[in-house]
């Protein structure tokens, strides 16, 4: 009789038993400003195995040494990627004034949009294997308002 790892538990494999395919992890694939990952656990499982928080970031202490290293690493091209659309996720706020309308015209839109996809699409090819990725990030369109907002502020400028 052999162990093996089925669905975070133990099973008894006898042989001549059909082995079960391993069940996969969950993620959910979303940013979330200032969370500097964008990878999150999906379902309990996951959650109990690999933490909160986004999985893919790493955690620096004060003094700038790495304090949690990510839990799912990822090859260096992927993780740049992430990096800068975290950054530019984090500029869809208007940052004069949060509660106004995003600055975001729909040409930028259009543009972060297609780097989420082709990010989506780079991720599920790096991680398919071992998890199930849930495509929770909003895709942004400009906001009706914004011309209307920009002619009321004329020192304000929309993102191109």
């Amino acid at each position: 009789m052999r162990r093996g790892w089925h669905g975070g538990r133990t099973a008894d494999i006898s042989k001549g038993t059909t082995i079960p395919a391993m069940t996969k992890g969950s993620l959910r694939f979303f940013f979330d400003y200032g969370a500097r990952g964008c990878l999150w656990a999906g379902d309990e499982a996951t959650r109990s195995k690999l933490g909160v928080g986004p999985l893919d970031a790493t955690v620096y202490d004060l003094q700038g040494h790495i304090a949690v290293p990510p839990r799912i690493s990822l090859f260096r091209k992927v993780h740049s990627l992430i990096s800068r659309l975290e950054q530019e996720y984090a500029s869809y706020l208007n940052p004069f004034y949060p509660p106004g309308p995003s600055l975001w015209t729909q040409a930028k839109c259009e543009r972060f949009n297609d780097n989420v996809d082709q990010l989506l699409v780079s991720l599920r090819g790096e991680l398919g294997a071992e998890f199930v990725m849930a495509d929770e990030q909003k895709r942004h369109t400009e906001v009706p308002t914004l011309g209307e907002f920009l002619a009321a502020n004329p020192n304000q400028k929309p993102m191109r």
